[in-house]
């Protein structure tokens, strides 16, 4: 019993740094999707845009892995700051959630959940990132998270510049780029197509949410190694970035 007590005392001080989502909730009502940054058996660290006050009690649907596993977790709220995400952006807010009664099951569920997410980003390590050019910063990191949570390294940019910097860059091989919005700007439609072409760069056109594209988009398309989900879902985007 002693040796068991000890070892979710040592969970609970291992708190590990990954990437992951966490939708918040607080009275029933959603409250928002997150940034998960770290997590242990006492408590976790996320990350957006609408801070709440400490001592809120909250419930988090936590995903760590992207096999569609959820962890359902109650907590309060114990600090609220400013946080810089790894875009540079200081609009969000951190959280600091604590856990302060879980389960055996529930402290288990969080440590393999840790192990595995550890693992994935070992294997990570050997493969290319995606790109991500997308100029409304809220849009690029949903559709950041969303990739990440498949286990897929990614890389986000919000300029042309930036774009084609990364994209003629030596230090990074791409394994394929991710455009949105941008598909309305005839500009940034031509560099993308002159790369996609010339490159046989994977690119993959995500549409509105009826799944409508626009003409460039559409001729784009016709590409062979051009990739566009039917619509603008979970399950699309995971099928069109993991072919």
């Amino acid at each position: 019993m002693g040796h068991a007590r000890a070892q979710r005392d040592r969970r609970s001080n291992h708190r590990v740094d990954l990437d992951g989502r966490a939708v918040l909730f607080q009275r029933g009502d959603r409250v928002g999707q997150y940034t998960l940054e770290n997590i242990s058996a006492g408590g976790a660290l996320i990350s957006g845009g609408r801070d709440l006050r400490p001592g809120h009690l909250v419930h988090l649907l936590i995903d760590l892995d992207n096999r569609g596993e959820t962890m359902s977790l109650t907590g309060s709220v114990r600090r609220v700051r400013d946080h810089v995400g790894a875009n540079g952006s200081g609009n969000d807010v951190g959280l600091a959630i604590s856990f302060p009664v879980l389960s055996p099951d529930q402290e288990d569920a969080i440590h393999d959940a840790v192990l595995r997410a550890l693992l994935r980003r070992d294997a990570q390590a050997q493969r290319s990132p995606l790109l991500v050019f997308e100029p409304r910063r809220r849009v690029r990191q949903e559709i950041e998270s969303e990739i990440r949570s498949f286990g897929i390294p990614v890389v986000g940019v919000d300029s042309l510049a930036a774009a084609v910097s990364e994209l003629e860059g030596e230090e990074t091989e791409y394994a394929g780029l991710v455009i949105h919005s941008v598909t309305h700007d005839e500009q940034a439609m031509d560099v993308i197509e002159f790369f996609t072409r010339s490159e046989s760069l994977r690119t993959i056109i995500l549409p509105e949410p009826n799944g409508a594209l626009t003409e460039r988009a559409e001729r784009l398309a016709k590409l062979p190694q051009v990739n566009v989900p039917r619509i603008w879902s979970r399950a699309e985007l995971r099928g069109a970035v993991t072919r």
